[in-house]
Protein backbone atom coordinates (compact mmCIF):
# COMPACT_ATOMS: atom_id res chain seq x y z
CA UNK A 1 0.00 0.00 0.00
CA UNK A 2 1.03 3.10 -0.55
CA UNK A 3 1.03 6.32 1.38
CA UNK A 4 -0.19 9.20 0.33
CA UNK A 5 2.25 12.49 1.92
CA UNK A 6 0.70 15.18 4.07
CA UNK A 7 1.13 18.97 4.24
CA UNK A 8 3.34 19.73 6.24
CA UNK A 9 0.91 22.23 8.12
CA UNK A 10 -1.68 19.45 8.43
CA UNK A 11 0.92 17.20 10.48
CA UNK A 12 1.65 20.31 12.87
CA UNK A 13 -2.05 20.61 13.50
CA UNK A 14 -2.27 16.84 13.91
CA UNK A 15 0.46 17.05 16.30
CA UNK A 16 -1.69 19.94 18.35
CA UNK A 17 -4.67 18.10 17.97
CA UNK A 18 -3.09 14.77 19.99
CA UNK A 19 -1.14 17.19 22.27
CA UNK A 20 -4.12 20.07 23.57
CA UNK A 21 -7.83 18.40 22.55
CA UNK A 22 -7.74 14.48 22.12
CA UNK A 23 -5.27 12.01 21.43
CA UNK A 24 -5.87 10.20 18.03
CA UNK A 25 -8.02 13.17 16.33
CA UNK A 26 -5.02 14.31 15.07
CA UNK A 27 -3.56 10.74 13.54
CA UNK A 28 -7.27 10.52 12.07
CA UNK A 29 -6.72 13.66 10.26
CA UNK A 30 -3.48 12.83 9.47
CA UNK A 31 -4.99 9.45 7.19
CA UNK A 32 -3.76 6.90 9.61
CA UNK A 33 -7.07 6.27 10.40
CA UNK A 34 -6.81 2.55 12.56
CA UNK A 35 -4.10 3.86 14.53
CA UNK A 36 -5.95 6.89 15.56
CA UNK A 37 -8.73 4.70 16.01
CA UNK A 38 -6.75 3.01 18.53
CA UNK A 39 -5.65 6.00 20.40
CA UNK A 40 -8.85 6.98 20.58
CA UNK A 41 -10.25 3.68 21.95
CA UNK A 42 -7.63 3.61 24.44
CA UNK A 43 -8.32 7.11 25.61
CA UNK A 44 -11.89 6.76 26.13
CA UNK A 45 -11.15 3.47 27.92
CA UNK A 46 -8.68 4.97 30.33
CA UNK A 47 -10.67 8.01 31.27
CA UNK A 48 -13.23 6.75 33.02
CA UNK A 49 -10.57 4.02 34.76
CA UNK A 50 -8.88 6.87 35.40
CA UNK A 51 -11.67 7.41 38.99
CA UNK A 52 -10.30 4.15 40.42
CA UNK A 53 -6.25 4.71 38.97
CA UNK A 54 -6.39 1.75 37.02
CA UNK A 55 -7.03 4.08 33.81
CA UNK A 56 -4.04 7.02 34.33
CA UNK A 57 -2.01 4.44 32.87
CA UNK A 58 -3.95 4.18 29.58
CA UNK A 59 -4.72 7.52 29.55
CA UNK A 60 -0.85 8.24 29.79
CA UNK A 61 -0.34 5.50 27.20
CA UNK A 62 -2.72 6.92 24.52
CA UNK A 63 -1.57 10.65 24.78
CA UNK A 64 2.41 9.20 24.57
CA UNK A 65 1.21 7.25 21.40
CA UNK A 66 -0.58 10.36 19.91
CA UNK A 67 2.42 12.48 20.50
CA UNK A 68 4.37 9.97 18.79
CA UNK A 69 2.19 9.73 16.00
CA UNK A 70 1.81 13.12 15.52
CA UNK A 71 5.97 13.14 14.94
CA UNK A 72 6.34 10.93 12.76
CA UNK A 73 3.43 12.45 11.06
CA UNK A 74 5.66 15.53 10.45
CA UNK A 75 8.59 13.86 9.87
CA UNK A 76 7.03 12.04 6.81
CA UNK A 77 5.32 15.34 5.57
CA UNK A 78 6.46 16.77 2.59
Amino acid sequence: MVKKKIDKNLAIAALLLNIFVLPGLGTIIGRRTNEGIGQLILFLVGLPLSLVLVGIVLVLIAWVWGIWSGIKLIKESK
